[in-house]
C-alpha cells in the first residue's frame, strides 16, 4: 500500500472511487484549488490502482470549517467497495493527520451524516468529539444534514505536557502565536499560569546534531541570566530542556508579557540600550560550554546560474530580475567569503539574532528571547548585524545617528575591544541574506523537496524582499563603512 498526494494528471483515477455527475466540470475545479493551494487530495494506492481517498480543505467560506494555518475540512473520505472493512480508512486518516500536522495545522473538522454510524465510529477513535455547527446539504437530489466536528491534535499532547510537569491541573486556552517551516510555538493558559510551549520539528530532533544545537544555545542564555541579563529560556525538568510526549518534542517557556517594539517605536534611548545590551553580553565569560565544532564557518560560492536556469525552465515571473543580478549576486558571494575567513580570527560566543523580534520591552527594560542561534561570531560583525536592524535599515529607513549611539554605547562599555576592519566585515552580515535568498529559491522551485502552493508564495514573497533588501543594503553600505571606521 501507498500512501501519497495525487498528482493532477492522474486525477482521472478518482472515477473509480465515485459516480460524478459531471466529472470534467469536477475535474477543472479541483485543479484550480488544488494549484492555487485551496485543497490537496491524499490517496491510498495498491499496484498502480486508487483503493481510497480523503480531501484536505484549506479554505472555505464556512469560517467554522477552515481557519487558516489551524484549521482544515476534511471531506471526500472514500475507501473502494472491494477493500472496505479492513481499516484503511483508518490508516488512511492517521496518514493524512500526520502529514497535515507537519504542515503547523493543529485542528481538523469533518462532516458526519446523522445515520452513518460507520463514519461517526471512525472519527470518535480519532477524537472528533466535539460538535460545532451543525448543517445541510444536497448531494444528487438528496438533502442530508450533518454535524460538524473538530478534532485539535494538540490540546490533548499538551495536556499530558502540562500534566506530567503539574504546569496546572487544566488547560484554559491554547493559542498558536507563530511558527516556521520547522517549529510551532503556542501560548498555553493554565489555571495555574501562562507558558509559550515550542512543538520542535519531529524530523530534526532524529539528528543528535540539531538536539546538541539546542542544548548548546540555552547553556548561552543560562550563562547570560546567572550574569544579570534578562531573558527567557527553557524551562528544565527532570535535567531536560527538551520533553516528549508521544512521537512529539516540546520546550517549555515562561509565558513573557513585554511587547516588541516596531521601527517607529526605536527612541535614541533604545538604541543607547541596546548597545549597552550588546556589550554586556560580549563581556560574559563562556569559557566552560566552548565548543571547537561549534566555531565551524561555513564559506562557500552559491551556485546562482543554475538557480537563474531552472527558474527559467519553470517560468517564473523573478527570473529577468534573477538574472540581471546575477554579477551583483556573485560579487557579493565573493565579498561576503572574504569577510567570513576575515571574521573567524576573533570568535567569541554569543546571541547572534539579537534582532527586535528577539528582544520583548517592559518598561524600556529589554528581556533577550530565541537564543536559539548562539554561537561563534566575531564581535564586530555582530554589532553591525544589531546595527543595521536597530537603526531601521532592515526596513529599508536606515538612520546613521541611530547606528552610531549604537557603535558608541556598545564601545564605552565592552570590554577588550580588538579593534577590526570595518569595511571589510561589514559584508559578512549579507551572507545570511543571500543564504536565506538562496533558500527561498531552492523552496519556490521546489528543488530538493516538494512544496505546497502557499509555501511557495510565501517562499516567493521573501524572494521579492530579499531582492530589495540586498539592493537597499548595497546603496548604504560603503557610506556606512566609511563613516564608522572603528
Amino acid at each position: 500500500m501507498e500512501y501519497r498526494k495525487i498528482s493532477l494528471e492522474e486525477l482521472d483515477k478518482l472515477k473509480n472511487l465515485y459516480a460524478y455527475e459531471n466529472f470534467e466540470e469536477f475535474k477543472k475545479l479541483i485543479i484550480n484549488d488544488i494549484s492555487n493551494g485551496i485543497k490537496n487530495i491524499f490517496v491510498i494506492e495498491e499496484n498502480k490502482n486508487l483503493i481510497g481517498e480523503i480531501t484536505v480543505t484549506y479554505k472555505s467560506d464556512s469560517p467554522n470549517e477552515t481557519i487558516k494555518n489551524i484549521r482544515v475540512y476534511l471531506g471526500a473520505f472514500r475507501i473502494h467497495k472491494a477493500y472496505q472493512n479492513k481499516g484503511l480508512g483508518q490508516r488512511l486518516l492517521k496518514y493524512v493527520i500526520e502529514e497535515i500536522e507537519k504542515e503547523g495545522i493543529t485542528e481538523f473538522t469533518v462532516g458526519v451524516e446523522d445515520d452513518n454510524e460507520n463514519a461517526k465510529h471512525i472519527y470518535e477513535k480519532f477524537d472528533f468529539t466535539e460538535i460545532i455547527d451543525r448543517g445541510e446539504e444536497t448531494v444528487k437530489g438528496r438533502t442530508y444534514q450533518y454535524n460538524l466536528l473538530l478534532r485539535k491534535s494538540n490540546t490533548k499532547k499538551l495536556e499530558k505536557l502540562v500534566g506530567k510537569f503539574n504546569l496546572g491541573s487544566k488547560i484554559i486556552k491554547v493559542t498558536q502565536i507563530h511558527g516556521g517551516l520547522s517549529n510551532r510555538m503556542y501560548r498555553v493558559e493554565t489555571d495555574q499560569a501562562e507558558y509559550a510551549i515550542k512543538k520542535l520539528n519531529k524530523t530534526l530532533m532524529q539528528n543528535q546534531a540539531e538536539i546538541e544545537r539546542i542544548v548548546f544555545a540555552e547553556k548561552v542564555a543560562k550563562i547570560a541570566e546567572e550574569n544579570g541579563v534578562s531573558v527567557v529560556r527553557a524551562l528544565e525538568f527532570e535535567n531536560r530542556i527538551i520533553h516528549k510526549i508521544d512521537e512529539d518534542y516540546y520546550m517549555i517557556f515562561n509565558w513573557n508579557y513585554g511587547s516588541h517594539l516596531q521601527p517607529e517605536d526605536v527612541t535614541d534611548e533604545i538604541c543607547n540600550t541596546i548597545g549597552e545590551l550588546l556589550a554586556k553580553i560580549h563581556n560574559l565569560d563562556f569559557s566552560k560550554i566552548e565548543s571547537e565544532k561549534s566555531k565551524e564557518m561555513q564559506i562557500r560560492t552559491i551556485d546562482w546560474n543554475s538557480l537563474a536556469k531552472i527558474a527559467k525552465e519553470q517560468n517564473k515571473y523573478y527570473y529577468k530580475d534573477l538574472v540581471e543580478n546575477i554579477e551583483i549576486l556573485y560579487e557579493i558571494n565573493k565579498k561576503t567569503n572574504e569577510a567570513l575567513e576575515y571574521a573567524k580570527n576573533n570568535l567569541i560566543i554569543s546571541h547572534r539574532d539579537l534582532i527586535k523580534k528577539n528582544i520583548m520591552w517592559n518598561n524600556n527594560i529589554p528581556t533577550v528571547i530565541d537564543w536559539e542561534s548562539s554561537g561563534y561570531v566575531n564581535p564586530t560583525v555582530e554589532l553591525i548585524q544589531v546595527c543595521w536592524n536597530w537603526a531601521n535599515g532592515d526596513v529599508g529607513k536606515f538612520e546613521f545617528e541611530k547606528f552610531g549611539i549604537i557603535v558608541n554605547s556598545y564601545l564605552q562599555n565592552v570590554k577588550n575591544y580588538k579593534k577590526e576592519d570595518m569595511k571589510k566585515l561589514i559584508y559578512a552580515n549579507l551572507w545570511e541574506a543571500i543564504e536565506w535568498l538562496e533558500y527561498n529559491l531552492k523552496r519556490s522551485l521546489c528543488i530538493e523537496s516538494t512544496y505546497r502552493n502557499e509555501e511557495i508564495e510565501l517562499a516567493e514573497e521573501q524572494i521579492n524582499y530579499l531582492n530589495h533588501e540586498i539592493k537597499y543594503a548595497m546603496t548604504q553600505i560603503e557610506q556606512v563603512a566609511d563613516s564608522l571606521q572603528i
